[in-house]
């Protein structure tokens, strides 16, 4: 069994090591909740081509890498992906703080590009909501799976010292009690 003091060693620094990104997650939440999401700076850009475009994902994403390096903008480092709807090609690439959009007309002999440019705060609503990446979901993961410990690992602490057990049990209770009711309220 672990002993007592490796576990207040594993909690402090669990807790110690996760509390930026915690801080990030809870402010990025409570601020989405006060409905402040950040600012996207948004630039439109047509194209015309003598040749029909092809939809093919590799030779547009090198066509709007050419475009953007021309323009002096920067390259989104996310994934590219080709779609069609309605009858239109749409090219996305996307990163957490840049997306190129470029979207085919039905003859395929123009095109609009669009490069959006995320703020920081906006950036960080989108970590929130898992949508930065396989990197931050990842991140998300291991915030939960730490949270949980310390947590756990603070109760655990907390009833192995006799004078923390009563008020411990009434915090347990109480928290549970305010949650179900809020819960069954809406």
């Amino acid at each position: 069994m672990i002993s007592r003091y490796r576990i207040i060693q594993i909690h402090m620094l669990l807790a110690a090591s996760l509390l930026p990104f915690a801080i990030i997650y809870f402010l990025a939440g409570a601020l989405y909740s006060l409905d402040i999401k950040g600012t996207i700076q948004k630039q439109v850009f047509s194209m015309k081509f003598e040749q029909p475009l092809a939809p093919n994902l590799d030779q547009l994403e090198a066509l709007v890498t050419k475009e953007l390096l021309k323009r002096k903008l920067s390259i989104p480092n996310g994934e590219a992906t080709l779609k069609k709807k309605k009858g239109l090609y749409k090219f996305r690439w996307n990163s957490l703080k840049y997306v190129a959009t470029l979207v085919i007309s039905r003859d395929a002999h123009s095109a609009s590009l669009t490069f959006r440019t995320r703020s920081l705060l906006t950036r960080m609503m989108r970590i929130h909501r898992a949508e930065a990446g396989p990197i931050f979901k990842t991140v998300s993961i291991i915030l939960v799976v730490g949270l949980i410990f310390i947590f756990g690992s603070g109760i655990y602490m907390a009833q192995s010292i006799p004078k923390f057990r009563r008020p411990m049990a009434i915090a347990i209770f109480s928290g549970t009690a305010v949650f179900l009711v809020l819960l069954l309220m809406h």
